[in-house]
């Protein structure tokens, strides 16, 4: 995203990599569950016919491809809030960018887990003055200290509406 002159940039960010931990508890077990349910099978002295290291390599080869998701998932997405405007912008080899005025936001909301809660990630939900329910929401998803963020569009926000009176 380009700047517009006199724009200043008051946040930019990916998701937060402790936002991960809920992926990682869905899926880790998941990817483990060859090596381990085969592991009981074997010491039962059942044969699955295939070598119990196989069934390890396979798990082992399901949690990289777990890690490379959920990095690629963090990596392909940035949160920007400038004096301007919200940005969203999603994808690497192709992109869906998403952009409004700041000034259209009208309400800001965040949402937390129990589990969010205890690592401060959550999602901040933008709602924009808009007709069409896509384009009048702006999620941020897996925001570290999602607090933060809103105190700091809104401390902007009254500050500009002051400088304006």
């Amino acid at each position: 995203m380009e700047l517009i002159e006199g724009e200043q940039v008051l946040y930019r960010a990916r998701p937060s990599a402790r936002a991960s931990i809920g992926f990682y508890l869905r899926w880790l077990p998941l990817a483990l569950f060859p090596g381990i349910l085969f592991s009981i099978v074997s010491a039962g002295g059942w044969g699955t016919g295939f070598p119990l290291w196989r069934w390890w390599l396979l798990s082992v080869i399901l949690v990289l491809v777990v890690i490379i998701v959920d990095g690629i998932r963090r990596l392909s997405i940035v949160y920007s809030v400038t004096t301007e405007r919200l940005h969203i912008r999603r994808g690497i080899l192709s992109r869906v960018e998403q952009s409004t005025n700041i000034d259209r936001v009208q309400n800001v909301n965040v949402s937390q887990s129990v589990i969010d809660r205890a690592l401060n990630v959550g999602t901040v939900d933008f709602d924009t003055a808009g007709t069409d329910s896509r384009d009048a929401s702006f999620r941020f998803v897996g925001v570290a200290d999602p607090t933060a963020l809103v105190t700091r569009v809104q401390r902007f926000k009254i500050e500009s509406e002051r400088d304006t009176q």
